[in-house]
């Protein structure tokens, strides 16, 4: 199984808000999909960090080649939140592996060739 740990995020919708819809995973359709459209729901209007959007694009990638099943937690709600603290995860992005933390861009990284 594959975790993916993010955090969405409200934002006030001025011009800067409008350039980061270009990321928004509603607005942009058809990027990370497979992902997105499981859990699109949950994130209801808010928005993604570049990194945790970046790691969503990624971790879809590498769904395609392993049969694991992803679940993507949204720790910016209760629910979500407490999952992670029992995983052990504090900051996002994160990704577990079959049970292998990787905390942070970088790291995640490391999962791609």
């Amino acid at each position: 199984m594959i975790e993916v740990f993010v955090r969405s995020v409200s934002v006030y919708m001025d011009v800067e808000g409008l350039r980061e819809a270009s990321q928004h995973t509603y607005c942009s359709p058809g990027t990370a999909t497979g992902l997105v459209n499981n859990v699109a729901s949950r994130f209801k209007g808010r928005m993604l960090s570049q990194n945790d959007y970046t790691v969503l694009e990624m971790i879809d990638e590498l769904a395609r080649e392993l049969p694991d099943e992803v679940r993507v937690y949204d720790i910016s709600g209760v629910k979500d939140r407490v999952k992670a603290l029992r995983r052990g995860v504090l900051n996002t992005p994160t990704v577990v592996v079959r049970g292998k933390k990787y905390e942070g861009l970088d790291m995640i990284l490391e999962l791609f060739p």
